[in-house]
């Protein structure tokens, strides 16, 4: 039996490329986070899809995804591939970090996670892609703090 402490209300994140999933340990047991609008097809909970409309509202997930075909220019997919990088999103005049399209992702994770749970969720461990350096690695650790979250760790997939 370990002695190791688990500490409650910490957020698992698979900030994914495609889809993101979220899960918290209580209980002996994890429970998946479902988004406010239900699981996607690929089983994750939040397609990791941002948008801002014509009128400028911002989109998360489901929402963004929906609208991508009408959007085109106002969508974005596919961020975490520019994690580390000094790529910019721009979008009606305005300039965005791959850390803060990230960040929106992971606000949407940490409201939806929040509303379910019924209580306030700081601290998250991220998965990221083995073969991810250290500016990627530090990327979504910037980005999760962007989030609101302490980041407690930063995990590579297969390990998770």
């Amino acid at each position: 039996m370990s002695n190791t402490k688990i500490e409650k209300n910490v957020l698992g994140i698979d900030l994914g490329t495609t889809n993101s999933a979220a899960a918290i340990y209580e209980g002996g047991r994890a429970t998946v986070i479902p988004s406010a609008e239900g699981p996607t097809m690929a089983g994750k909970m939040f397609p990791s899809v941002v948008a801002f409309t014509k009128e400028g509202q911002l989109l998360v997930g489901e929402p963004a995804k929906r609208q991508a075909t009408a959007n085109t220019e106002g969508t974005i997919f596919e961020i975490k591939r520019k994690m580390g990088t000094d790529y910019k999103v721009k979008i009606k005049e305005k300039e965005y970090t791959p850390q803060q399209i990230s960040a929106f992702i992971l606000k949407k994770i940490k409201k939806d996670a929040e509303t379910f749970l019924g209580s306030s969720v700081r601290k998250a461990v991220i998965t990221v892609p083995a073969h991810f350096d250290d500016n990627q690695r530090q990327a979504t650790k910037d980005a999760g703090e962007i989030a609101g979250f302490e980041v407690m760790r930063i995990v590579n997939e297969p390990t998770a």
